[in-house]
């Protein structure tokens, strides 16, 4: 897959992309030195382990060992696949992507997709107005033009034959549409829309692209809200209503309002709460919770106050314990009973819901006030099955200072004050075995000299001119010949442009261990013990090539070039040798 697309392209789009900046869009990253580091987001990271260096373009960590370039990240991160994180960097740097075999590659089938889905997007739209269902039933929701214009909403009749006919539809469109499972066809060959007879609700991507659509029923048709079957473009546990609306008022809103439907999405938007988005009727994602936490610090839960509205808000609280910081925080509102958004600010207006906002429950109440339900905190047995029950969840939260505060709660509330008892409590609680996960290599000079090389690839510009390592068998040398070969070809390289050169060979595995190495050189001495290692492997290749030929001379007698050859060896071991 990736050699559809021109190495020279890659090159130079890793070459725009701050890796800095791409990650710290995700995850906040703390300077510490030359580097920037944070808790891992690949592992339950107690401690930061997790570092990204803007000289190499690279990021790695100490306890997981997961390491890469912007590319890899966007894969492990943001789970795309290669493609995918290739659209998402040519896109934000503004470049478009020089695909070969054009006509076969996918890239090109989801442009034709996304074009599709455009324009029967908008026919749903035209159809909403024609139609006197559809215009009743979003009367009767008091959603006005201006919203069904922001949000494209639509509506498809129950006979795809009169809607194709309606909207002059031709063969050739109407069998794009069969051919990309957008219509479907009955085992008798009728041509029929899954969505017939329901309010369509387009889903974008954060790009804009309709990627799928939501359709929620106008009569006692089962289910009432249906949305697209699971395709190449569309994953329901990945993509979030709504997003693509507010960030085209504002690309990074204070707080983030996660609510359960299409109409209350748009509703509370019509009434000026403009960062509402939903997720799809799903329960909440890892990814979707990612994906939240790029767009805003602050993601408030808004949802009905009865078992199955809480259910959901402790789901999601779970789900985000390893994503929350002091600056990633979420919040919760739960509503009366009987009451969704929709409903609720209609009766209340802008004011008092916006009150509800402002003096939403924090994590903390939110997780302590769940855990305790149906535990006395008077009884000793309660308050151990209490803790037995928190700690785990506690643990799970990997930012320090968080995981601190929610342990400090948790004592006070079975009674524990004392730091020592604090402590113990802790020490006897935790699983203190932890996986061994530190990268280990044996240290040789050959591993010292690449790895030296791959983490600075400029290196290679100082490479003595006289060396001459052709012909010469030592382990580990041919490895070096290449990296040297393409950084000479390539001067401007960092290490996450190295890297992706060789993506696609077994060798690449070998560099990314020794682009991760602490090779334990301190960085004012890299250039020397670089030179220095180059000087030693020349002089054993030198000492190799004099004790053969010492042995041949007592065998066979050697040529006079043999002998100019012993003396040239003798000359160069027996000083400290200048190179150019």
């Amino acid at each position: 897959m990736p050699g559809k697309i021109p190495k020279y392209f890659i090159n130079d789009l890793l070459s725009r992309t701050n890796i800095i900046e791409l990650i710290n869009a995700r995850i906040t990253l703390k300077k510490q030195g030359k580097n920037y580091k944070t808790n891992c987001p690949f592992h339950h990271d107690k401690t930061p382990s997790f570092t990204v260096s803007y000289e190499k373009q690279f990021y790695y960590c100490f306890g997981c060992n997961a390491h890469g370039n912007a590319i890899d990240f966007l894969i492990n991160y943001d789970h795309l696949n290669f493609i995918e994180s290739i659209e998402e960097l040519a896109i934000t740097n503004g470049l478009t992507i020089p695909f070969q075999n054009k006509i076969k590659n996918e890239y090109f089938q989801k442009e034709k997709i996304y074009s599709l889905m455009k324009k029967i997007s908008k026919l749903y739209q035209k159809n909403t107005l024609l139609t006197d269902s559809s215009k009743k039933y979003i009367k009767n929701r008091g959603i006005n033009q201006e919203m069904i214009d922001f949000f494209s909403i639509g509506f498809i009749d129950k006979n795809w034959n009169d809607f194709s006919k309606k909207f002059n539809i031709s063969e050739k469109f109407q069998q794009e549409l069969i051919k990309n499972e957008i219509l479907s066809i009955t085992p008798k060959g009728y041509i029929y829309n899954r969505f017939y007879e329901r309010i369509i609700f387009p889903i974008h991507n954060k790009h804009g692209n309709i990627i799928g659509f939501g359709g929620r029923a106008l009569h006692n048709i089962t289910p009432k809200y249906i949305n697209s079957p699971e395709t190449d473009i569309f994953h329901k546990g990945k993509e979030i209503y709504g997003l693509y609306q507010v960030k085209k008022k504002c690309l990074k809103p204070e707080y983030l309002l996660v609510v359960e439907g299409y109409i209350d999405v748009i509703t509370l938007t019509q009434y000026n709460i403009n960062y509402v988005v939903s997720l799809l009727g799903t329960a909440t994602t890892k990814e979707q919770i990612k994906i939240l936490f790029c767009t805003t610090n602050i993601i408030i839960y808004c949802y009905d106050g009865d078992l199955a509205g809480i259910n959901a808000a402790w789901r999601a609280l779970k789900i985000a314990l390893p994503y929350i910081s002091e600056t990633k925080i979420l919040k919760f509102i739960l509503l009366p009973n009987n009451e969704d958004p929709d409903t609720i600010i209609r009766k209340e207006g802008y004011n008092h819901f916006n009150n509800r906002i402002k003096n939403a429950m924090t994590m903390s109440q939110f997780f302590f006030q769940n855990i305790l339900k149906n535990v006395n905190l008077y009884s000793i047995d309660d308050k151990f099955y209490f803790s037995k029950y928190a700690l785990p969840l506690i643990d799970k939260i990997t930012n320090d200072t968080v995981r601190i505060y929610f342990r400090q709660i948790l004592a006070r509330k079975i009674g524990i004050l004392d730091d020592n008892q604090f402590n113990k409590f802790l020490y006897e609680t935790e699983n203190t075995k932890k996986q061994d996960y530190q990268f280990k290599i044996k240290r040789t000079p050959m591993r010292v000299l690449i790895g030296l090389l791959i983490q600075n690839p400029s290196l290679a510009q100082i490479v003595p001119k006289k060396l001459n390592f052709n012909n010469i068998k030592i382990k580990g040398l041919p490895i070096f010949l290449e990296i040297l070969k393409t950084c000479i070809k390539f001067p401007n390289l960092n290490t996450g442009q190295l890297l992706e050169l060789y993506r696609d060979q077994k060798i690449i595995n070998i560099f990314k261990m020794l682009a991760k190495w602490d090779h334990m050189i301190a960085p004012k001495e890299i250039k020397t013990m670089f030179l220095d290692l180059l000087i030693n492997i020349n002089n054993k290749i030198l000492q190799k090539r004099q004790e053969y030929l010492i042995s041949q001379e007592r065998i066979t007698g050697l040529t006079i070039n043999e002998k100019k050859e012993v003396w040239s060896i003798n000359q160069s071991l027996s000083k400290k040798t200048q190179y150019d």
